[in-house]
């Protein structure tokens, strides 16, 4: 029996969506064919490469009853070329014609030529096989399925999982377009084909779920840090997000989210947030600051049905449960307060009747005091009236007095400091004033005690001479407020401090601008003629300002340059309309007449 050919094609199956099969032969080798083109190829061709079904077709070789000869020119005849045995193209000579007959010498020599032929090709045989090796990658899966022998299936999975993470093989992906991430590593082939699908879609959904709880914690963080920049933002409820986005565009917290409608709908949600905890806030201010002023109401121990709110408010003016309420609200408030009043305060009908008690004593005594002056006449009765005005004017001086050993505060109301007086001995010798006359002296008490505490506040700013007239009462605050002067003499109001602030500005402004006029007066080179000279040329200008940047007066006005140059100019234009200085005789005069002009 003739020997069979295993280098022959046993099987072929097409490869899916390309033109090549895979052949395997009988001796285990294989190679990819295209019936399109007729070609025949040892190596995979690109089209072939990371495909796992060519993967699997290569690796497993057909079973024994499925290798049943395939006719190789029936698939392509030029796909015996690898294999082509020429040893039947001598029989082809013969079939055309008669045989040629030949001679000894010639058949021997043709003998020895066959010979060398055999051996040449038996010798070329191995040479050929070693040129057409086996596909690497079938190659790498013959080696793949004797190593997964020696490894137990769950640590082949753990390394490919392992590799799939190392190599960042994305899970929302398919098996096939992730494979050029992995087909070249090493654990690659720890697992058969349909054992790495498996794998993988294993992995894929584990790490979905990872990665989904990933995405939700990196959002989660990413909206606290958009938060945080919010907070850090000093937003109110009226805040836009086109002025936001401005500000802090660059910032990475505002960049950490990368759609600007989910950003705009974070800031709107804590915009509103914000809006509706200020209108929670502003009310309860106002409730509280209600409250407040109602207190302040009740304080008032001298208030009866009758009180006016016109003259009570000037007493309340500077307490800050007063301003706190706006005006409609102070007015209605105390109308309602006062009406359930009766018509004198206990306070005052006790005070009251005590004084009259107090005046009815008197008066009997003076009663008969007057029994006895009429009995003396004229004379007693002119002394009397001497003797009552000088008892009022030493009640005034006595009030006066009580006034200025314990009324100290110019910013206490008259209801405080009148509770106060009334504790020391001396307020009954003071019974010949009434509540009013009282009231009197006491407001001029007060506002001499405000003029002194104003002079203090001026004088402790002007030591500061880092304080100019330039600088914001915000600025001078920081310079001056620790001073223990200052402390002592500035008003219990930031406003009123504010205030007293910027007079003093005033005054030091118009007091420099006051010196520097006087220094103009006293500048002899500033003539009736300087407007002309100045006209003339730049020169005489030059020659007035180097007279005046010597004296320090000229040189307070810095901060009010243009002022100054104004006045300057002014002062030449009127030295110019005047002309010429009067006679002696007429100076006086003229001194007069300017010094009211200044004044005007």
């Amino acid at each position: 029996p003739e020997k069979k050919d295993k280098s022959r094609p046993v099987s072929s199956n097409p490869v899916a969506g390309t033109p090549w099969c895979v052949v395997w032969t009988g001796d285990g080798r294989v190679f990819f064919y295209n019936p399109s083109t007729r070609a025949s190829v040892w190596e995979r061709p690109p089209d072939l490469y990371n495909r796992p079904d060519v993967d699997l077709l290569v690796s497993k070789a057909p079973e024994e009853k499925q290798k049943a000869p395939i006719n190789l020119a029936a698939i392509n005849p030029t796909a015996a070329a690898p294999e082509a045995d020429d040893e039947n193209s001598d029989d082809s000579d013969g079939a055309n014609g008669p045989p040629v007959k030949k001679s000894r010498a010639e058949k021997k020599k043709e003998a020895a030529l066959k010979a060398q032929l055999a051996a040449k090709k038996e010798k070329e045989k191995p040479r050929q096989m070693l040129e057409k090796p086996l596909d690497p990658a079938v190659q790498a899966e013959l080696i793949a399925q004797q190593e997964r022998q020696k490894l137990p299936l769950e640590d082949r999975l753990k390394q490919f999982k392992e590799m799939l993470v190392e190599k960042k093989v994305s899970a929302s992906s398919t098996f096939e377009k992730e494979l050029s991430k992995i087909v070249f590593d090493p654990r690659y082939l720890l697992l058969g084909a349909a054992e790495r699908r498996a794998c993988y879609e294993a992995f894929a959904r584990e790490r979905m779920e990872v990665e989904r709880a990933e995405k939700k914690k990196k959002q989660k963080e990413s909206k606290d840090k958009f938060s945080e920049l919010l907070k850090e933002a000093s937003l109110h409820g009226k805040s836009s997000f086109s002025s936001f986005a401005s500000k802090y565009g660059k910032d990475e917290r505002f960049k950490i989210i990368e759609k600007m409608r989910e950003k705009e709908e974070i800031f709107n949600e804590f915009v509103g947030e914000l809006h509706k905890k200020e209108r929670e806030e502003k009310k309860e201010k106002k409730e509280k600051a209600k409250k407040e002023f109602l207190s302040l109401l009740e304080a008032q121990k001298h208030l009866t049905r009758k009180s006016k709110w016109k003259e009570v408010k000037e007493g309340l003016r500077e307490d800050e449960r007063y301003k706190s309420v706006d005006s409609d609200t102070r007015e209605k408030m105390f109308k309602d307060y006062v009406e359930k009043l009766s018509d004198e305060t206990a306070s005052d009908a006790e005070e009251e009747e005590d004084r009259k008690k107090r005046l009815k004593e008197k008066e009997a005594i003076e009663e008969r005091e007057k029994q006895v002056a009429a009995e003396r006449g004229e004379l007693m009765t002119e002394r009397k009236k001497e003797t009552d005005k000088y008892r009022q004017a030493e009640s005034e001086e006595n009030f006066k007095a009580l006034l200025v050993d314990l009324i100290r505060n110019p910013e206490q109301s008259w209801a405080e400091a009148r509770r106060a007086l009334r504790k020391d001995d001396r307020y009954a010798n003071c019974d010949l004033l009434d509540k009013e006359m009282k009231e009197n002296l006491y407001i001029d008490h007060s506002r001499h005690l405000e003029k002194k505490r104003r002079e203090a506040f001026f004088v402790a700013l002007s030591d500061h001479a880092e304080i100019n007239m330039h600088m914001r009462w915000k600025d001078a605050k920081k310079i001056i407020e620790k001073d223990e002067v200052f402390a002592k003499v500035k008003p219990n109001s930031e406003r009123k401090t504010e205030r007293d602030y910027r007079d003093w500005t005033d005054d030091k402004r118009d007091k420099t601008v006051k010196e520097f006029k006087e220094l103009l007066k006293e500048t002899k080179i500033i003539t009736y003629k300087s407007k002309k000279q100045m006209e003339e040329g730049e020169q005489h200008l030059k020659d007035i300002l180097a007279v005046l940047q010597n004296d320090k007066r000229y040189l307070d006005m810095k901060e009010l340059a243009s002022e100054r140059d104004k006045i300057l100019d002014d002062f030449i234009d009127k030295l110019d309309r005047q002309g010429p200085p009067p006679p002696p005789t007429q100076q006086e005069g003229e001194r007069r007449r300017d010094r009211r002009e200044d004044r005007e």
